[in-house]
């Protein structure tokens, strides 16, 4: 509990209570990650990665990679450990992961940073939806899989049966809310002690 308060110690910097609020679902692990981007030629950018430094060093659940995207961005991957690593060793998706050129044996640190050293080179790598969360029906359709046709676009685009991507949608959705609710009467430091 008083890792989370070190965290964001009464920190009511409105960038960051609105950083909080956008990464509820990865504070509260129902989604393994979030990917945020800043453009390089805005002037808060570098002031904004500072922040972001200074409140996320500290702290053990939630973690981040940053990423510098074809010189016009700085692409920052938030992950909740814990949800990633469950989700990225589901057997599907390290199957999965393995085919396009993962280690069959599973590391995070491999993982992310073979994640962070193509989004380096200017890719956005389609298997970015696992780490992100979102069913690997949904990823292999978008990689253009002949058996599933696009249904929806419904936060990500939705390929095949839309059931278990809505429900995932839902809950991504009331974690957000129930984070931003929180926000509304406490700091980012109390949240995130409730929260663990």
């Amino acid at each position: 509990m008083n890792e989370h308060k070190q965290c964001f110690k009464q920190n009511k910097d409105p960038f960051i209570q609105w950083l909080v609020g956008t990464l509820g679902p990865v504070i509260l692990g129902v989604k393994p990650s979030e990917i945020m981007s800043f453009k390089m030629n805005d002037a808060t950018t570098n002031e904004k990665i500072k922040k972001i430094e200074e409140t996320f060093s500290i702290c053990k659940h939630i973690s981040y990679k940053i990423s510098y995207y074809n010189g016009t961005s700085i692409k920052v991957l938030f992950y909740n450990v814990k949800s990633l690593e469950k989700t990225l060793k589901e057997p599907r998706n390290l199957k999965f992961l393995a085919s396009i050129g993962y280690p069959k044996k599973f590391s995070l640190n491999f993982f992310l940073n073979h994640l962070i050293s193509k989004i380096n080179l200017g890719i956005i790598p389609t298997e970015i939806g696992v780490f992100l969360g979102y069913p690997l029906k949904d990823v292999i359709g978008f990689m253009g899989h002949p058996s599933l046709k696009l249904t929806k676009v419904n936060g990500w685009r939705i390929y095949g049966d839309s059931r278990i991507s809505d429900q995932r949608y839902e809950e991504f959705l009331q974690a957000k809310k129930k984070i931003r609710d929180l926000l509304t009467i406490n700091n980012p430091s109390t949240i995130l002690a409730i929260t663990s």
